[in-house]
């Protein structure tokens, strides 16, 4: 998503027979089902539908646990990988294996987006390294808060699809992206 060097449920298939899922296999079923019950009710109140949402998903608007934490994935662009959760129309992303030196200096990246027509779309902030040099000789210049846009294009079970704002160019010492382009994402659920 972010440009910095920072850019996952499961599907479903048949048991096979003699096999069984474990519990976790079934919670990741039913974050999936929980999810995407949430995200129909949510088109249908945005597109001005009247119909009344299901329970889960009333759940879900109310910010209980069913619908505030549903699943952890990773981006096929960069491996990183992101806690997404879809909390009172605000699809919310956050980067969670962060590399531990990074964590240390308080680095984050997160996302929120609201529904616009058919797309998410919304802004990442993040607190990330600014570097100069390339190859050997990169070095950390200064720490940067940066804001950058982003879209969610489709939601579904088995992917998450959109586009970031990528920085090509940034001045370090004022913290200021000079040149950004837009690229396309794709992540799956992380296992």
């Amino acid at each position: 998503m972010n440009g910095f060097t920072v850019h996952s449920i499961r599907g479903c298939g048949q048991a096979r027979a003699g096999r069984l899922r474990s519990p976790a296999w079934f919670l990741g079923f039913l974050a999936v089902v929980t999810f995407a019950v949430y995200v129909a009710a949510n088109d249908a109140a945005t597109s001005g539908q009247q119909s009344a949402p299901p329970a889960a998903a009333q759940g879900a608007q109310k910010g209980s646990k069913v619908g505030a934490a549903w699943g952890t994935w990773k981006s096929q662009t960069t491996g990183n990988e992101y806690r997404v959760r879809v909390e009172k129309g605000v699809f919310h992303a956050e980067w969670v294996n962060v590399p531990a030196d990074w964590d240390k200096q308080g680095a984050y990246l997160r996302t929120e987006c609201r529904r616009a027509g058919g797309k998410w779309v919304g802004t990442s902030f993040s607190h990330l390294p600014c570097t100069t040099g390339e190859g050997q000789s990169t070095q950390i210049a200064k720490w940067c808060d940066l804001r950058t846009q982003t879209e969610i294009d489709s939601i579904s079970p088995q992917r998450i699809t959109g586009r970031g704002q990528r920085q090509s160019k940034i001045d370090c010492e004022q913290c200021k992206i000079l040149e950004a382009s837009w690229v396309d994402f794709v992540w799956t659920p992380s296992h």
